[in-house]
């Protein structure tokens, strides 16, 4: 069926003279691979510009399976060959996962420790987290238009695709905040802020609070288990002591006006990746809901 589509699949010829402002090039791109598209061809009226080339360049380097197969003076050609069968959804939302987690370690370790190439290696995994997200909504959306894709894909039915693309977007956000937190990071240590040893503490605490609730957010879901899934949102509320915590030891120990806000950003940041793993965790109950259980089912 797979060859029988390709061989069939259509080409989708952009016009590179209408997408004449930065970035419009890039944004139909990504916009076609998330659609499902393999053969997308840039043409210009004239020479192709250098701007609208390096943005083709970029946007096949960051959108995986996906390259440029021809390139002339006035023509870019991408082809992108996917196997789906080899991307399983439930593999990639844990890899979307893991680096988001990965963000958070690694900024807050910087900060403790000083040390800014870690900071920088956080915001680099921020292209890596777009990649999983561009390429898990590709499948979804391919799966969407081709229910023969739906089990190959490891998905039990068509509702959960909804629930996936979901998961998907509050994970790519949560990688957001942890560049968010990244940046942040990096100033406080250009500007030799000092992070007091409680505050430091509670911070690490904060992070190990989030990687709680994601471990049971996301193992609930995986796994189907509504326990887990519950335990998430449980840890949830216990780190809003912990937020409560960690807001007091900061007015008490920092003075100074702009090291106070790029603390709170980070908290602030915190808390948000904690949200989205109880959502993903509600998620998780509905998953766990869609079939009879000896917990739930219909009336006999």
């Amino acid at each position: 069926a797979l060859a029988s589509r390709r061989k069939g699949a259509p080409e989708y010829v952009i016009d590179a003279d209408l997408c004449d402002e930065p970035g419009i090039l890039h944004r139909v791109i990504v916009g076609n691979y998330v659609l499902g598209r393999e053969r997308l061809v840039i043409k210009a009226s004239g020479r192709v510009k250098s701007d609208h080339l390096e943005e083709a360049r970029n946007a096949a380097r960051r959108l995986m399976g996906m390259g440029i197969i021809e390139e002339t003076a006035s023509r870019i050609t991408l082809q992108c060959s996917i196997e789906p069968t080899k991307y399983p959804v439930d593999a990639l939302i844990k890899r979307l996962y893991n680096l988001s987690s990965t963000m958070l370690d690694e900024a807050i370790e910087a900060l403790l420790t000083k040390d800014e190439r870690l900071a920088q290696d956080a915001l680099h995994r921020e292209d890596d987290a777009d990649t999983m997200y561009w390429l898990l909504l590709r499948l979804l959306l391919s799966a969407q238009a081709d229910d023969s894709l739906i089990e190959q894909l490891g998905l039990r039915n068509r509702l959960e695709i909804t629930g996936y693309r979901l998961i998907a977007k509050e994970l790519e956000t949560v990688a957001d905040y942890g560049e968010e937190i990244a940046r942040n990071v990096i100033d406080l240590i250009r500007s030799n802020a000092e992070v007091p040893t409680g505050l430091g503490k509670s911070l690490r605490d904060l992070a190990e609070g989030v990687r709680d609730v994601y471990s049971k957010g996301i193992g609930g879901l995986l796994s189907r288990d509504l326990k887990l899934a519950n335990q998430a949102i449980v840890s949830r509320e216990e780190m809003k002591r912990k937020e409560q915590k960690f807001m007091k030891v900061l007015f008490e120990e920092i003075e100074e006006p702009t090291v106070l806000l790029r603390f709170r950003n980070i908290v602030d940041g915190v808390q948000r990746m904690a949200d989205y793993g109880t959502s993903i965790a509600v998620i998780a109950f509905n998953r766990y809901l869609e079939r009879p259980t000896n917990l739930c089912k219909p009336s006999a």
